[in-house]
């Protein structure tokens, strides 16, 4: 299931896209699309321990993607993204 997070990083409002499966792309790291500030926060803690959870990133892995933003970030909304049907 893909999700949307939406946050704030310093003050300033991001919108990404965790995909289940990484899209490729060049407004991608990993399994992540959107804003640019979120993409380069993830790349720069990529492979260390996030300093809440413990848990070490792995932008190939949506639960832990989801995990580094909750920890990284001021998470004020998560939701399904809608798929189009057509």
């Amino acid at each position: 299931m893909d999700r949307i997070v939406e946050g704030y990083i310093d003050g300033v409002y991001y919108a990404v896209t965790v995909f289940e499966t990484a899209p490729g792309g060049d407004d991608t790291i990993g399994v992540v699309s959107g804003a640019a500030a979120a993409r380069r926060l993830l790349e720069f803690h990529s492979g260390q321990p996030l300093p809440r959870s413990g848990i070490v990133l792995d932008v190939a892995d949506p639960e832990t993607v989801v995990q580094a933003l909750q920890d990284l970030t001021d998470v004020i909304h998560i939701r399904l993204a809608e798929v189009d049907g057509s």
